[in-house]
């Protein structure tokens, strides 16, 4: 009885180029379809956590440092109607944080389902809500001036978020970042512009 031929032999990997093209397993499929998408998902839970707990830790703070640094600054006469002058920093990240408590809703998730989209713009307009009440009583200001104020800790929290999360390879915008309002005016002034023709 003769025998069969014996399985082709793998090819050989190219050492110049392996980060380039794909290599392929033995059943022809290429090995880069099994690989994760991006550097995060490769990395154990525990470090998954960390990153998203210091995540968290740089988006706050992107979005109370530019305020007080704001506030911090005695402004001339033209700029000193839209910025007040408030150099008590501890105050106004306390006054954030306790307004910011509203994102402590989504863990009902856990209990009823919602869907889920909608609840993550329900619960950051809340938020950016409360903060705005809360730096209008705060600084006596008027909610124009204090809604001028989260609008720049909003961009500057979402551009640190988008940009920690593009570092390690994760996608979706800046909704992606935990910036679901301004996801949410970025496509308000996306179909603005469309429907006057501009785009």
């Amino acid at each position: 009885m003769p025998l069969s031929p014996p399985p082709p032999f793998p090819p050989i990997p190219n050492l110049l180029n392996n980060t380039t093209s794909p290599s392929r397993n033995l059943n022809g499929t290429s090995s880069t379809d099994s690989q994760p998408s991006n550097f995060l998902a490769t990395q154990p839970i525990l470090l998954q956590y960390i990153f998203f707990l210091a995540l968290c830790a740089f988006e706050t703070a992107s979005f109370h440092i530019p305020i007080q640094m704001l506030l911090s600054i005695r402004f001339p006469r033209p700029l000193s109607s839209l910025i007040p002058f408030y150099p008590h920093r501890a105050l106004v990240s306390t006054a954030l944080l306790v307004s910011s408590f509203t994102k402590l809703f989504p863990l009902l998730l856990l209990i009823w389902k919602y869907d889920l989209p909608s609840s993550a713009s329900a619960v950051s307009w809340a938020v950016i809500i409360n903060n705005v009440a809360a730096l209008a009583i705060l600084l006596d200001c008027g909610y124009m001036r204090a809604a001028f104020l989260a609008a720049i800790g909003a961009v500057c929290r979402a551009g640190v978020g988008w940009g920690i999360l593009r570092a390690v390879g994760v996608g979706g915008g800046v909704a992606a970042a935990g910036v679901v309002e301004t996801e949410d005016l970025i496509e308000v002034w996306k179909r603005l512009t469309e429907s006057m023709g501009f785009i």
